[in-house]
């Protein structure tokens, strides 16, 4: 008897679960943005977490120290780069100064959390744009941080560099972005005794990093350093 009433729940229970499957699923939308940030305070500034800014600087610093181009001497340096923006390494060579970092958010969002950040904006914002959102409005950078901060979605942070272009203007790039419109970067050790850049040689070797992974790391990711800049940038 026992037996036979066990069976009759599991069965009701699978019943349930079946009729519940076939709902409506619910409305979904991607979301990608590329930041450009000088520090990790103007990245808290933009509502992002404080531990993805944290880690997004360290893992550019990182990939600094990996890709940087390499000279040896300051005007060649230099002339890929700003006047006087190099610095010089323990090795007596030339390398450009960590300018920022890029930091690309990218996943996606229900339609009901598209609400609750909606919920969250001032009531002139609040009423634009009908049950979607635009790239560039309030209600992303919203979203983007909720979506970041609850570990759901991955981020890539690259570092920057600031160079000069040919009509002489200032610009702030990562070095694959250059080597797409045609920078080779020549001068540099790389070029002169290796195999010469690409953009595949200056993407990240590693996973896109994830949020969970970055809270875990100790040190950095803490309200003190969001509070720095990049100071003298580290060339080592």
């Amino acid at each position: 008897m026992k037996r036979s009433k066990y069976v009759q729940l599991s069965l009701a229970a699978s019943v349930a679960m079946a009729i519940s499957g076939c709902g409506p699923t619910e409305k979904t939308y991607a979301v990608q943005k590329k930041y450009n940030f000088q520090s990790v305070q103007q990245c808290a500034d933009e509502k992002l977490p404080v531990d993805v800014c944290s880690d997004a600087y360290m893992t550019a610093l990182a990939e600094h120290r990996r890709i940087a181009p390499v000279y040896d001497n300051q005007a060649d340096c230099d002339a890929d780069f700003v006047a006087d923006w190099c610095q010089q390494d323990s090795a007596g060579k030339f390398v450009p100064r960590l300018g920022g970092f890029e930091l690309t958010a990218d996943g996606q969002v229900t339609q009901s959390q598209v609400d609750a950040a909606r919920a969250q904006l001032p009531a002139s914002e609040a009423n634009n744009g009908g049950s979607g959102f635009s790239t560039g409005s309030l209600l992303t950078g919203l979203l983007i941080g909720n979506m970041l901060s609850n570990n759901r979605n991955s981020y890539y942070s690259e570092p920057v560099y600031r160079y000069r272009d040919d009509r002489g203007s200032y610009g702030s790039s990562t070095l694959s972005q250059r080597i797409s419109k045609g920078t080779t970067f020549t001068r540099s050790n790389q070029a002169k005794y290796g195999s010469g850049y690409s953009t595949a040689s200056t993407r990240s070797t590693s996973k896109p990093i994830s949020v969970a992974s970055s809270t875990s790391r100790g040190g950095f990711g803490s309200k003190a350093s969001a509070r720095s800049g990049w100071g003298g940038g580290s060339s080592s």
